[in-house]
């Protein structure tokens, strides 16, 4: 196999700023991906949030924390249906960094006023780190969701050890994330071999598990959530590949410009194991699916 070790010309997408939400953009545009896991929370939330083991006041309120918020678009269908089965009456301290998103989402609450009566927000435009260095030593929270986000959180041990410290007895952690087995585990665990970097190394549900299982972390459960995308443009000559199809590659291998900057051997036999059924399938038209499917990893605290 090919490496790309030796290129300095590879660069981490997570370094580009604002080329790293654009490729995003397209990535979700064509897959789908934060509704099929809006569809998946409205399907699945209020079961966990019937398991819920807590005994609350009237008075009292369910507290829960969001993780890297986002727009607000996974967690208003969350909070909507956790009103609907646990409690009246919600705390909801909302952690997002960028300040572009905390205005979309608070937005989003302006237009979904109504779903979302009884949910007293807190914004914090923080990061996970920076909201444990001010938070009360003894605030617990009932629900917790890491929708997307656990990425970010640096350590993933520490993460998971403080998120688990904050979570009452009874209460839930969600983290959703690219599946372990799916097209990104392997697609990411191919080039992490042959980039060989520290920032390569991506994180995904079967690392969680892992993680879990060293710090005697109980996982209740774990679901898949079924996505895909059309990456057939991927696949056209780098003097020919459209602006999208260059950075959904961007996307998939976490690369700035990969295509063009990409040793071209190493680009070669990335795009034909990109190309094979270790991350995608054959569309009825011949087209080329890629299995962008994610993993939802519930730790119930006893």
């Amino acid at each position: 196999m090919a490496t790309a070790s030796s290129s300095p010309s590879i660069q981490d997408l997570s370094d580009s700023g604002d080329y790293y939400l654009t490729a995003l953009d397209v990535y979700d545009r064509g897959s789908g991906r934060i509704r099929r896991i809006c569809e998946w929370a409205g399907e699945n939330i209020p079961a966990l949030a019937d398991s819920i083991d807590v005994s609350l006041s009237k008075d009292s309120a369910l507290n829960v924390l969001s993780v890297g918020g986002g727009d607000g678009m996974s967690d208003s269908t969350i909070l909507a249906r956790l009103l609907d089965r646990t409690h009246p009456r919600i705390r909801a301290v909302i952690l997002e960094p960028d300040s572009h998103m905390m205005h979309q989402y608070q937005d989003l609450v302006k237009k979904e006023s109504a779903k979302l009566q009884g949910v007293n927000f807190d914004w914090r435009q923080q990061t996970f780190q920076e909201y444990l260095a001010t938070a009360e030593e003894d605030e617990k929270f009932h629900f917790i969701s890491c929708i997307s986000s656990i990425y970010y959180l640096g350590d993933l041990e520490v993460a998971l050890k403080r998120l688990y410290e904050i979570l009452a007895a009874g209460g839930i952690l969600l983290v959703t994330l690219v599946k372990g087995d799916g097209g990104f585990g392997r697609l990411w665990q191919y080039h992490y071999k042959s980039v060989r970097t520290q920032k390569t190394r991506y994180i995904t549900s079967s690392d969680i598990k892992e993680a879990c299982r060293r710090q005697s972390i109980p996982i209740a459960d774990t679901q898949t959530i079924r996505i895909s995308c059309d990456i057939t443009a991927c696949f056209d000559p780098p003097q020919q590949i459209s602006k999208d199809g260059d950075l959904l590659l961007d996307f998939l291998t976490h690369t700035v410009n990969f295509s063009r900057n990409a040793p071209a051997v190493y680009r070669d036999d990335l795009l034909q194991f990109l190309g094979s059924e270790a991350c995608t399938y054959r569309g009825s038209d011949g087209e080329v699916i890629f299995n962008g499917n994610n993993e939802a990893v519930i730790i119930r605290k006893q």
